[in-house]
C-alpha cells in the first residue's frame, strides 16, 4: 500500500481528522486498517440505508468494532422505504460526511473507492454516454469549497485489496447483492474486467492513466468554456443565444454541458448526451421550445433566452388596487399624485369613466383590449408576442381592469382607451415598476 502511503503524505493532513466512509466492507475496513497503522485521526461515518436485512448487524458491526479500538464512531440510520436510487442515497451519504467535517473541524473527506470501481465506472459511462469530464469516471482527489475528497485506495485493485485484508486479519462483511448479476455495475464487474486483466496484467493502471489524462485535458476546456460563459450566460442559468451563436460547435456544446452540470450538481449523472443534443438540436430551428429534462427541469427557449429551469405552477390571481400594490413576481404598480413619464409604463385615468375599484389579474384565454388610438380590439395573446414577452412570464403578466373587467392597462406594453394624456381630465395617475428597477 505504498502508493496510498505517499499519496496521503501529500495531502499533509496533520493533526486534522479523517471523516472515513465506512460500510464494514473489505475495502472500507481495509482503508480504515490502514489509516489506523499511519496513527491517523479517524472518524468512521457509517450509514445504515435500511434497505436489507442485514444492514442493522452491518451497523452494530462497525460500531462495536471502532469502541473496541478506540476509533470515532458516528452512525446515521436513514428511514426505511422503498427503495430509492443510486443517487438518493449517494446525497444522503455525502452530506453525513460534510456534517461531520463540520463538526470536527476538518475538510478530509475519504472513501475506499478502488481502480476497478473506476475501471467499472468508466465502462459504464462508455456504454451509455456521458460528457467529457464523465468519462474519467472519478478523480482520486478534489476540492469541494473548503472540503477534501480523497480515495486513497485508488492505486489498488480489488484482488490486492482482498489480500492486503486477508494478510492482516482484518474482519469485515459482505454485502451479498454484490454477488448478484442484476446490477449493471455487477455484469461489469464480475464479466468485463476479468478479460480485461487477463488481456493485461495492468489494465487497470492504464485506466488511471486514461482516467487521468480525461480529467486533465477536461479541466483545460473547462478554463476555456468559463471564459465563453462569462461572454454568453445572462444570468446564473440563461444563455443569451445572439452570443451563443458566435461561438464554435463544439463550445457551444460546452456550454450548455457546464449549465446543465452547474444546475443538476451531484445529479449530473441523470442526464444523458442526447439531452445536451436535443438542446442544441431545437435552439438551430430558431423557435421557442419548451424540452422536458430529468427531475423535473424545462430547457426553455424563450426569443433570445434559453434557460434551465423547474418551473413552478403559475397561480392565478385577481389582486384590489391599493396605493401600492406589490405583485407577485415582485413587480409593482403605485398611484402617484404626479409623473412626467409619458410611456407604456406610467397611465392616466378619469375614474368618471370607470367601475371603481379596480384590480390586477392573470389573463385569460378570451381577453382582447381597446388599444389607445386603434378602432376595435386586440387579442391580449397577440399583444405579448408582438412585444416578444417570454411564454413563461405570459401567464402571471399583470393586466389592469375595473369592477367590470374591462381591461384597463398593459402594464409597460400597451394603454387602453381609457387613458388620458396630459391635457386631458384625470384623476388617478399609475406608475408601473419592474422588480429590481426602482
Amino acid at each position: 500500500m505504498d502508493k496510498s502511503i505517499k499519496f496521503l503524505e501529500q495531502l499533509q493532513i496533520g493533526q486534522k481528522c479523517i471523516i472515513l466512509g465506512c460500510s464494514g466492507g473489505p475495502d472500507s475496513m481495509c482503508l480504515l486498517d490502514l489509516l489506523c497503522r499511519h496513527n491517523y485521526r479517524i472518524i468512521c461515518a457509517h450509514v445504515n440505508h435500511n434497505i436489507r436485512k442485514e444492514s442493522a448487524d452491518e451497523y452494530l458491526f462497525m460500531k462495536q468494532y471502532c469502541e473496541e479500538r478506540g476509533i470515532i464512531f458516528e452512525g446515521l440510520e436513514l428511514e426505511k422505504k422503498q427503495k430509492q436510487s443510486e443517487s438518493y442515497y449517494r446525497e444522503k451519504r455525502y452530506t453525513f460526511y460534510k456534517e461531520l467535517a463540520q463538526k470536527y473541524d476538518t475538510p478530509y473527506i475519504m472513501t475506499a473507492h478502488h481502480c476497478d470501481d473506476l475501471m467499472e465506472t468508466i465502462l459504464m459511462r462508455l456504454t451509455r454516454g456521458s460528457y467529457l469530464k464523465g468519462y474519467a469516471g472519478f478523480t482520486k482527489c478534489y476540492r469541494e469549497k473548503k472540503l477534501i475528497f480523497a480515495k486513497p485506495l485508488i492505486f489498488y485493485t480489488k484482488e490486492e485489496i482482498e489480500e492486503y485484508v486477508k494478510e492482516n486479519e482484518i474482519p469485515f462483511v459482505l454485502d451479498a447483492t454484490n454477488l448478484q448479476d442484476d446490477y449493471t455495475r455487477n455484469r461489469f464487474r464480475h464479466r468485463m474486467l476479468p478479460f480485461l486483466k487477463e488481456e493485461n496484467r495492468e489494465a487497470h493502471l492504464k485506466f488511471l492513466k486514461y482516467s487521468e489524462e480525461i480529467e486533465e485535458a477536461s479541466n483545460f476546456i473547462e478554463s476555456q468554456v468559463e471564459q465563453a460563459c462569462i461572454r454568453c450566460l445572462k444570468e446564473p442559468n440563461q444563455i443569451d443565444l445572439t452570443l451563443f451563436q458566435k461561438e464554435e460547435n463544439y463550445m457551444q456544446k460546452k456550454i450548455v454541458e457546464h449549465l446543465l452540470k452547474k444546475i443538476y450538481g451531484d445529479a449530473v449523472d441523470n442526464l444523458k448526451v442526447f439531452h445536451i443534443e436535443s438542446i442544441r438540436e431545437n435552439i438551430q430551428k430558431d423557435k421557442n421550445f419548451s424540452l422536458d429534462l430529468p427531475l423535473g427541469y424545462k430547457a426553455l427557449r424563450e426569443y433570445d433566452i434559453l434557460k434551465i429551469e423547474r418551473p413552478t405552477a403559475t397561480k392565478k390571481y385577481r389582486i384590489k388596487l391599493e396605493p401600492i400594490t406589490i405583485l407577485p413576481n415582485g413587480d409593482t404598480i403605485e398611484i402617484v399624485e404626479d409623473e412626467d413619464d409619458t410611456s407604456n409604463y406610467t397611465t392616466r385615468l378619469n375614474s368618471e369613466d370607470l367601475e371603481l375599484p379596480l384590480y390586477v389579474r392573470t389573463r385569460k384565454s378570451t381577453d382582447r383590449v381597446a388599444i389607445k388610438n386603434m378602432s376595435g380590439t386586440k387579442k391580449i395573446s397577440d399583444i405579448f408576442i408582438d412585444e416578444k414577452v417570454s411564454p413563461s412570464q405570459r401567464e402571471d403578466y399583470p393586466i389592469l381592469v375595473d369592477s367590470q373587467d374591462r381591461i384597463i392597462w398593459l402594464p409597460g406594453l400597451r394603454k387602453s382607451k381609457f387613458n388620458n394624456e396630459k391635457g386631458q381630465k384625470y384623476d388617478i395617475i399609475l406608475k408601473y415598476t419592474k422588480k429590481g428597477k426602482f
